[in-house]
């Protein structure tokens, strides 16, 4: 009996607490209403010069959409399926028309959550400039400018890209940028102490210098910026970071659509912690979710510098 009770308080000494899945906040005050904005700017009638049937027939036909070529791939059996093959990204009510995304609500479910157990960011955005890293089919973007934010969104995917561009145009939201671009892009002095806050939802785990793409978005960010991150993370006590890499799936047709590259490195809660804390972030809340999801919120106090050795680019701002 005492040896039970002994390897029972070694199991739950290393269990780590989590809360619960992100999409439980969205039934709240708070995820109804962004789900009211979704519905009240983003509908047929909302559209700007395009009639609805000439919409929909465009944006329908994007699904299924295999172009390598546009994304200047030179093998496009070494990409994840997903660059190659457009899918849509987020659960869309167009009015007339209904798309599923694979990524469901999550838009939706991620901002309610932060604004839940967070207390921000605020529902009302106008005067805030914010930078939407990887943004799909656009679902956080469009939330964010129907929230009041001046946006500007990267997406490496040209595709994906493309269509945002199309969406920001057909309902004519004015304070939307869309670019397609890398996050390592951004290391150039226009991007520098530019951005209110930095939106950074289901990327971390999928870029294969997660130090230095922290450190870009910390370079981005206003002294007293925020760095609002949500990603994959390892269910493991302490610092800890998971390898998958691209061998994980390439070649392996029972992933998908998640073939070839999908995610490199999946930290612990600790880890993502400490590398944010590296860069030079404050980081005020870290939380684990069920489904194998984090939240984190870092503040940029200030510029300051950080650790050089070893660093991929040492020379970055």
């Amino acid at each position: 009996m005492k040896s039970l009770v002994r390897i029972l308080a070694r199991f739950w000494n290393n269990q780590i607490p989590r809360l619960p899945p992100l999409s439980s906040y969205e039934p709240t005050y708070v995820g109804a209403h962004l789900r009211q904005l979704m519905r009240d700017n983003y509908k047929v009638q909302n559209l700007k010069k395009l009639k609805p049937e000439q919409f929909q027939s465009y944006i329908t036909n994007l699904q299924g959409k295999s172009d390598a070529e546009m994304e200047g791939y030179v093998d496009s059996a070494y990409q994840r399926d997903l660059s190659v093959q457009f899918e849509w990204g987020h659960n869309h009510d167009f009015g007339t028309f209904h798309l599923p995304g694979r990524m469901g609500d999550r838009h939706i479910h991620i901002l309610a959550t932060f604004a839940t157990i967070y207390g921000i960011p605020p529902l009302d955005l106008r005067g805030k400039t914010i930078l939407d890293i990887g943004c799909w089919t656009g679902g956080t973007s469009l939330l964010l400018a129907a929230m009041g934010a001046e946006v500007y969104a990267i997406e490496e995917v040209r595709k994906y890209a493309d269509c945002v561009s199309y969406l920001k145009e057909a309902f004519g939201v004015g304070n939307l940028t869309v670019e397609n671009m890398s996050l390592y892009s951004l290391d150039q002095p226009e991007f520098f102490d530019r951005f209110d806050m930095v939106f950074y939802f289901g990327v971390l785990y999928h870029v294969s210098d997660p130090i230095l793409s922290l450190r870009i978005v910390f370079n981005c960010l206003k002294d007293d910026g925020m760095c609002f991150l949500e990603t994959m993370a390892a269910e493991k006590k302490g610092s800890y970071c998971d390898y998958l890499g691209a061998n994980e799936t390439l070649n392996h047709p029972k992933y998908g659509k998640n073939r070839g590259g999908w995610n490199w490195f999946v930290p612990s809660l600790e880890a993502l912690s400490r590398m944010m804390a590296d860069v030079g972030f404050t980081v005020r809340k870290a939380t684990l979710h069920q489904g194998s999801r984090a939240l984190a919120l870092g503040v940029r106090n200030k510029h300051v510098d950080m650790l050089r050795a070893g660093l991929s680019n040492r020379f970055i701002r």
